[in-house]
């Protein structure tokens, strides 16, 4: 029986953002006023107020419904302006540029998703019950089936970062996408919740939006940022799909919250302002590493103003380089040569290529271009699904499914080092990255436009990234395990921030418990007792002040 095929993202949609280089909505215009002439005492959004009187006399001749402050208003000045009808909006951004007080206008672009989706039908054969044979990303023995040419070791080396880091529980990693599947077991655990905020009707942190509890829908303007789309939970799941769950799929980074920042709609396609908000929100809200897998085709003020909130405030900042396999540039990636914080990111193939073609299109392919930083797996990638609490038949395809994955990299660098800056990240990654494993005729020594600086490895990342200071100056992480485990004694190590009693559980790589017991940790090395065969083991502490999963190496 052949496998049947269903497309989840409309295909019009992709060739309608490919071939009209200015798409945008027809109704919004974003503004931003210069400093000297935004007064916060006259700003009312709800009497439609901006803080300027020259601007709101201008608006006042337009059918304006509604002003949305984008960012802070009082930090952006920036705002989305609603008319009630279509507009000529090339027209009113002349006008408005012709107002002293105004410092830009441009159009509100649109921006589509950088993945697709296929759903496999049941007849096909499913590895194992925990699914991670299936995620060649991470761990490609060459065996996997029904994926094209399998060349083994084309993966990150992600299983042995592992042995190094595995995440900090007090990390946030933003995902502004088409939002989250917020009740999946296999990641609802991990999502992020504002410390901030309670479910009261109330604005309690005055950050602009009501009962924020688990991040934002720009889409519906909402506390609920649920995945209407697929889109999202697969780019989520990727970096932060719960580990040792004997379930489903495992994430990149097995600790950090997940933030669900909901921008795209059902149709996978949303708009700069909502993307430039998402990302305003995010940095306020402490985040350290924002994935973002989305492109548009037009170059944008307000854009380019969020990426250089992210670098002033020393957020990663990952993001897909879009899937119309030539060297035209789509934002935010094309941000990436003038801000050292953007890591813009391709895809590779299982057999280690430049993916061109992705699977759902004979004229697809991993965009290029001389702004690209590195690429990494982003075809035949399994994930979450949207609909379903335990499928496990699709698989998604896009430039889209490589960038959470150098996201989950970067967040295991700072978790390691914390001093790191984002330009730092981004260096690592980049001189760690293997060249020259590609098409001999596009992966060439050194960079080029197809690869970049080559396809990302997580263990070599994590290598330089412990060297870059010494070793004694780096700050413990709360809790560190010394890898490899020598002579049946796992070595505990303890900064001294959560101490006490502590629940220790102990099982394979496969999820199989062999052990479960009460460990007292105390500031500096604690010593536990470890008796079981050699091998790979994954190990759990957690209290109810503080959880953390490792991958530890028994040598004996």
């Amino acid at each position: 029986m052949k496998p049947i095929y269903t497309f989840l993202l409309l295909m019009l949609c992709s060739l309608t953002v490919a071939q009209n280089k200015t798409m945008n909505v027809p109704t919004d215009l974003v503004v931003k006023l210069k400093d000297n002439y935004f007064n916060a005492q006259q700003l009312d959004l709800n009497r439609l107020k901006t803080g300027d009187s020259k601007l709101d006399q201008w608006l006042l001749n337009l059918d304006v419904v509604e002003i949305q402050s984008i960012g802070q208003s009082q930090i952006t000045k920036t705002f989305l302006i609603k008319f009630g009808t279509e507009r000529d909006i090339s027209t009113l951004v002349q006008q408005c540029k012709k107002i002293a007080t105004v410092a830009y206008a441009e159009p509100n672009y649109i921006a589509i998703g950088g993945g697709q989706e296929i759903t496999m039908s049941a007849s096909q054969t499913i590895p194992n019950d925990t699914h991670f044979g299936k995620q060649w990303g991470l761990l490609n023995n060459g065996t996997q089936a029904g994926i094209g040419t399998v060349v083994a070791d084309a993966d990150v080396d992600m299983e042995l970062a592992w042995d190094i880091e595995t995440g900090d529980p007090n990390m946030i990693i933003a995902v502004p996408d088409s939002g989250l599947k917020m009740n999946h077991p296999d990641i609802a655990s991990r999502i992020w919740s504002n410390p901030t905020e309670i479910a009261n009707g109330i604005d309690d942190d005055g950050n602009g939006y009501v009962d924020d509890i688990n991040g934002w829908d720009w889409v519906n303007n909402d506390n609920n940022p649920t995945d209407d789309h697929g889109h999202g939970s697969n780019v989520a799941g990727i970096i932060g799909a719960i580990a040792n769950n004997n379930s489903l799929f495992t994430g990149g980074n097995w600790n950090s919250k997940i933030m669900p920042l909901k921008v795209l709609n059902n149709t996978n396609t949303g708009t700069y302002a909502a993307m430039a908000n998402s990302i305003f929100y995010a940095v306020d809200k402490g985040a350290k590493v924002i994935s973002m897998s989305i492109g548009g085709s037009g170059a944008s003020t307000l854009l380019a103003e969020a990426m250089a909130y992210m670098n002033v405030n020393n957020v990663v900042f990952t993001v897909c380089m879009m899937n119309f396999n030539n060297n035209e540039t789509y934002y935010p990636a094309g941000y990436s040569t003038s801000y050292p914080n953007i890591i813009a990111v391709g895809a590779t193939n299982p057999n280690d290529q430049r993916t061109a073609p992705f699977f759902w299109s004979s004229t697809s392919g991993s965009s290029y271009g001389n702004h690209i930083n590195v690429v990494a797996p982003g075809n035949f990638i399994y994930g979450l699904s949207h609909t379903s609490n335990t499928s496990s038949t699709s698989y998604w395809g896009g430039t889209s499914q490589a960038t959470p994955l150098v996201a989950s990299i970067a967040s295991l660098m700072l978790a390691s080092n914390p001093n790191l800056s984002p330009s730092e990240v981004r260096e690592i990654l980049q001189n760690t990255a293997q060249d020259q494993v590609g098409n001999p005729a596009e992966d060439i020594a050194g960079f080029d436009q197809y690869m970049g600086h080559g396809r990302v490895n997580a263990y070599a990342a994590l290598q330089q990234t412990l060297g870059t200071d010494e070793p004694s100056a780096l700050p413990v992480p709360y809790f560190k395990i010394v890898n490899p485990i020598r002579s049946k004694q796992l070595e505990v190590i303890s900064d001294g921030t959560f101490v006490g009693v502590f629940k220790l559980t102990i099982a394979t790589m496969e999820g199989k418990m062999v052990e479960q017991k009460t460990v007292t940790i105390e500031a500096g090395s604690t010593i536990v007792p470890f008796s079981f065969s050699a091998g790979n083991y994954i190990v759990t502490l957690e209290n109810e002040a503080y959880k953390k999963i490792f991958k530890v190496v028994n040598g004996l």
